[in-house]
């Protein structure tokens, strides 16, 4: 059976080039054999019935099953051995330090754009660039708080990122959740092949942010009447922004937000008074001291960033300027997950922190360089063409599926706008098993890619 799940033109996680379990899945692959159906079909139906006791759904605008859809969680994990994930960690830290050092730059004293290690067209004609935060000043350096990147693996075994996502990262919440309904479905397996577990990385995260927001505090206090000084070993009201319960991951943020012991709150339960947010309580107005947000940059703010905004919460951005309040990420953050900005890193990484980029991104051009725009309409049939910008509504497109008059089509749109476009290599990625046909369970694979998360500490992330 497991010979079917091999693919000689992917990487495949569970099997090597001779058809044998790679040696970090043969635990999992032994208990599976030896395993009576009906014993795996009662650990299948324990899953679904956690998922749908704890009401973990993923919501669906305008879907036909539905808003609330249920979490979709298939029971086989994907297992990565441990110097395999060294690699990715250091890799993914290395890369939310180059990206935070660029946004620091873009909206300080913009040296790659005077320098031309970034063409100024590819910031100013992207509508995540936020003129009101240029000059805004952040505790340690640190405006690209919380970080996500999306890698696969190539067929040759490298991982490749694929996207960043830097505004406001979302599903660390839904990973937490994951493992701990998985580890109850095979608990002997994840006692003897010594998981890491995930609780550093959220205590990291509620440490670093307590430290932040002490700094804050300190700050409202010195500059505003009528505040007092956080006593020793009192902690900072550090709440998560959401946009409310029709949002698609608003059960993700109501767990996260249990799990960290934060308020969940929407921008109607805060208000500016005298250069601080505040919470409105029963007990009357409290002060904020950091803002973990899941609401889009410009939708922050209807004073300052978009006078359409329901979901934010008025004068957040001078708030910000004045450093009364810690925002993760920083407003503007949106800018960094342009795939426009993918073709640069190698020579913003050398420039900006010495080193090799240790995990190359998915080949990319953006088409807003004259060179690239040609390569791109030369190899249009290997290519795969997105929108640069958030603005720009297109899906993406894939330049082997068009006909010639669609091709000429293509073409003459990226020649009248070639910065709104970039184009990527199509990479074949990896396949990992999974559990198909629950009453009589058997082994398929489908394509697999991974969400990494990082969280900035004082020391590094």
């Amino acid at each position: 059976m497991l010979n079917q799940l091999y693919f000689s033109d992917r990487y495949n996680e569970l099997l090597d080039s001779a058809g044998l379990p790679r040696l970090h899945w043969q635990a999992m692959i032994e208990q599976l054999q030896h395993e009576e159906p009906a014993v795996m079909r009662k650990r299948i139906e324990a899953v679904q019935r956690q998922i749908r006791d704890n009401g973990v759904t993923y919501n669906v605008y305008a879907d036909t099953h539905g808003v609330q859809r249920p979490w979709d969680l298939d029971v086989l994990p994907l297992i990565i051995p441990q110097e395999e994930w060294q690699h990715i960690a250091a890799s993914v830290a290395q890369r939310a330090t180059l990206l935070n050092q660029i946004l620091l730059d873009i909206y300080g004293p913009q040296h790659l754009l005077s320098s031309g290690q970034l063409p100024p067209g590819l910031i100013y004609g992207h509508n995540g660039f936020l003129t009101p935060c240029v000059g805004m000043s952040h505790d340690d350096d640190d405006a690209l708080h919380s970080y996500a990147v999306d890698i696969a693996r190539a067929p040759n075994g490298q991982w490749w990122v694929v996207s960043d996502r830097t505004q406001a990262p979302t599903g660390a919440g839904y990973a937490l959740e994951n493992r701990t309904i998985i580890s109850s479905a095979f608990p002997e397996l994840f006692r003897d092949l010594n998981i890491e577990r995930l609780s550093g990385f959220f205590a990291s995260m509620r440490d670093s942010l307590a430290h932040w927001g002490h700094r804050v505090a300190a700050r409202q206090a010195t500059a505003v009447a009528g505040i007092t000084p956080l006593g020793a070993g009192e902690p900072p009201l550090i709440v998560i922004l959401t946009p409310g319960p029709y949002n698609e991951t608003y059960h993700e943020q109501s767990f996260l937000a249990g799990y960290l012991g934060y308020p969940l709150v929407q921008g109607s339960d805060l208000t500016v008074r005298n250069g601080v947010v505040w919470l409105k309580t029963i007990a009357g107005l409290q002060p904020v001291h950091a803002i973990l947000r899941r609401i889009d940059d410009d939708y922050c703010d209807p004073l300052e960033l978009n006078a359409e905004s329901l979901l934010g919460v008025a004068g957040l951005t001078e708030v910000a300027r004045l450093g009364h309040v810690l925002i993760a990420n920083a407003l503007g953050a949106n800018l960094l997950q342009s795939g426009a900005l993918l073709g640069f890193l190698p020579s913003l990484c050398q420039s900006l922190l010495g080193e090799d980029l240790c995990m190359p991104s998915v080949a990319t051009w953006w088409c807003g360089e004259p060179t690239a725009l040609a390569y791109v309409i030369a190899n249009l049939d290997f290519l795969v063409i997105k929108p640069a910008y958030p603005q720009v509504q297109s899906s993406p497109i894939f330049g082997e599926d068009l006909n010639a008059m669609q091709k000429e089509a293509l073409i003459a749109k990226l020649r009248a706008q070639p910065d709104h476009y970039i184009a990527q290599e199509r990479v074949d990625i990896s396949h990992a098993p999974v559990l198909v046909n629950h009453h009589q369970p058997q082994l398929s694979s489908l394509a697999v890619s991974v969400r990494v998360y990082a969280f900035a500490t004082p020391n590094g992330y």
